[in-house]
């Protein structure tokens, strides 16, 4: 199902949901799946502002690794400029030669985020990455359209039916002294804590690993939905919307 279609059946039980509600290094962590398209990386020419959080070079006796995350300083984008962008950071590390006993860097991973705070705390949450491995011919690029989606939609005017819904769960949230893009973050953050308690549990991982993961996240996730009064129906727009609206 695509991003739209998914919007869309999410925007029909909305309404309905809405009446019956009381109301430095990254991690590996789970993150909802996002819609990506794939680019080649061209010439660098127009990009998006943006600056450098850290970057991470890495070497063993068969690589040498650099990953880079940035965060965009702007809310002027489109897809032209994000790939621009990050072509603009690979060119800057692409001849990286601080190795032991690598010229340059055989790996590269460049991440590239709507904010600082996503690029800090929500390292899965990029709105575009750039990958390039030994097997690769050329960097590949690729983009979470739905972000993309949410911020050119952004910039025009008139208010989308996504803009409506979002906005009347906001005002739904904050009778509860909360938002949206709140309740997102903690959400993520309770993944990727119960995440790491199911890796203690269940170092092999397997079924148990999982099962016993899903059970504490919806464990904490029902505390936390009770605390604000949320219906636990909402779960689903908060994800979806979350990973549009949040930066």
């Amino acid at each position: 199902m695509n991003p739209q279609t998914l919007k869309h059946f999410l925007g029909i039980a909305f309404l309905a949901t809405l009446v019956s509600c009381g109301n430095n290094k990254p991690t590996e962590e789970k993150q909802p799946a996002t819609t990506q398209s794939v680019a080649t990386v061209k010439s660098v020419e127009e990009f998006a502002a943006y600056k450098i959080l850290k970057t991470e070079p890495y070497e063993t006796s068969g690589k040498a690794q650099v990953k880079c995350y940035a965060y965009l300083t702007t809310d002027t984008i489109t897809k032209a400029k994000l790939e621009g962008t990050i072509n603009k950071i690979y060119s800057g590390i692409e001849n990286y030669s601080n190795f032991k006993n690598f010229s340059a860097p055989t790996v590269i991973a460049i991440y590239l985020y709507t904010s600082e705070d996503k690029a800090t705390n929500m390292t899965e949450s990029w709105i575009a990455m750039l990958s390039k491995s030994p097997s690769d011919s050329k960097p590949r690029i690729s983009f979470d359209d739905m972000k993309l989606s949410a911020f050119e939609n952004g910039k025009s005017k008139e208010k989308s039916a996504d803009d409506i819904m979002y906005e009347k769960m906001n005002k739904s949230f904050k009778k509860h002294n909360t938002d949206l893009c709140s309740i997102y973050k903690i959400l993520y953050d309770l993944e990727g804590q119960t995440i790491k308690q199911a890796d203690e549990k269940y170092p092999n991982f397997g079924v148990e690993h999982s099962d016993y993961q899903t059970k504490l996240y919806k464990q904490e996730r029902k505390k936390l939905f009770k605390k604000y009064s949320i219906n636990d129906t909402l779960s689903s727009y908060i994800t979806v919307f979350g990973m549009s609206y949040c930066k």
